[in-house]
């Protein structure tokens, strides 16, 4: 149980939020289990194709979030955009029940939900400040990761039993419900403080230039980025190892489980303890260590490969939560919105590249191989030029 004595937990707000992300979370994640058994039967759809779209259009979608939460009520904007995407995860189950479910429909609802990823993703981080004091920031981001770690074992594990047992329609179901329980948590909600409406200099202007002058800020999102190609082209090596592991119909889900697993794990240690190595060289770490940990994929025994996503999934929260802490203390409040929109959309754009990738080279051992050197080569570059320059301005927790 996570002590809540002096945390964000005792914030009623935080509370709210928190628990409405988790359980939106928890639906995404056994949602997207739902839809590629959907692909793979039923609908007769490509795992490749659906997982381009369900990621790709996030680059458009990113950067009208961006602009939308710098400049409106960001509750507001969160509580719609849950409310949408409730309405259209909720024709899934619907069609399928009356023998209508195509692969059109699973691609344009995959595309929505990339198109919309952003407001939830990028809002979620930005209403933290607006929710807790400074000194609480480097706990409210680990119990982000705490929530999406949660949320993905949870998501992944239920649905691949639910997959299995009563079938994908009431996984998407339960998604659409995760939908509107969040927009009820949030509309009880009311925040620090309000962003006002700005007419001038609210653009993308001003943030890209401080990445562009941040040599954190640069090197970290190049980083991500390689790093999130990779993580793409796992979402279409992991169902194939999944159905050569003889897993069944809901494999998938627990390979995905055991990612998330690890994400949850790497999370709670960052929220017991307090981290005092420093977070640029920490990420640093992580990376390489998650880059050779990916090469448990290749292993024919189910659980050596389980083994190494754990290694992967913690890494990976590890990252994030160092990462998001250095970029609240680089960047003002006011550009939070944009920065992190702009951020993750970029970071977010990258998996489809990543199942490209997996389509071209087949999924098998020289994609694992291609992962495996997205990740270790951007950090092995900028190694030496991160530690040097973060030393002085060190993030504790």
């Amino acid at each position: 149980m996570i002590d809540t004595n002096g945390s964000p937990l005792r914030s009623p707000a935080f509370r709210r939020v928190w628990i409405g992300a988790t359980v939106s979370a928890a639906g995404d994640a056994a949602s997207w289990v739902a839809l590629v058994a959907y692909a793979l039967g039923p609908a007769h759809g490509s795992v490749a194709t659906l997982a381009v779209l369900y990621t790709a259009p996030v680059a458009v979608g990113g950067l009208v979030a961006g602009w939308a939460l710098d400049r409106y009520d960001r509750r507001r904007l969160l509580v719609a955009d849950s409310l949408a995407r409730a309405a259209v995860f909720a024709t899934v189950p619907l069609a399928a029940a009356w023998g209508g479910l195509t692969d059109v429909q699973i691609y344009l609802v995959a595309g929505v939900y990339g198109l919309l990823k952003m407001t939830s993703l990028a809002g979620f981080p930005s209403l933290i400040p607006e929710l807790v004091p400074p000194g609480q920031l480097m706990a409210a981001n680990a119990l982000e990761s705490v929530s999406f770690g949660i949320a993905g074992l949870v998501g992944a594990v239920g649905a691949g039993v639910a997959v299995a047992t009563v079938g994908p329609g009431y996984v998407v179901a339960f998604d659409a419900l995760s939908y509107l329980l969040f927009a009820v948590c949030l509309a009880g909600v009311r925040t620090n403080t309000r962003p006002p409406l700005r007419k001038r200099g609210g653009g993308l202007g001003p943030v890209l230039r401080l990445v562009a002058r941040d040599p954190v800020l640069r090197a970290t999102t190049v980083m991500f980025v390689l790093f999130n190609i990779g993580e793409g082209a796992l979402l279409v090596v992991l169902p194939e190892r999944a159905v050569e592991y003889g897993l069944g119909p809901g494999g998938y889900g627990y390979l995905l489980a055991a990612v998330t697993g690890g994400e949850l794990l790497a999370a709670l240690v960052l929220l017991r303890w307090a981290w005092r190595p420093s977070l640029t060289g920490s990420v640093v770490v992580a990376a390489l260590v998650a880059a050779v940990a990916v090469l448990a994929v290749l292993a024919p025994s189910p659980l050596v490969a389980a083994a190494g996503l754990v290694a992967l999934g913690g890494c990976a929260a590890g990252m994030t939560t160092w990462a998001q802490t250095l970029r609240m203390a680089a960047a003002p409040a006011g550009v939070h919105g944009r920065l992190f929109a702009l951020l993750r959309t970029v970071m977010q754009a990258a998996p489809p590249l990543g199942a490209v990738l997996a389509a071209r080279t087949g999924g098998g051992a020289a994609t694992v191989l291609a992962i495996c050197a997205l990740m270790a080569l951007p950090a092995l570059g900028f190694a030496r030029g991160l530690v040097t320059v973060a030393a002085p301005e060190r993030v504790r927790a």
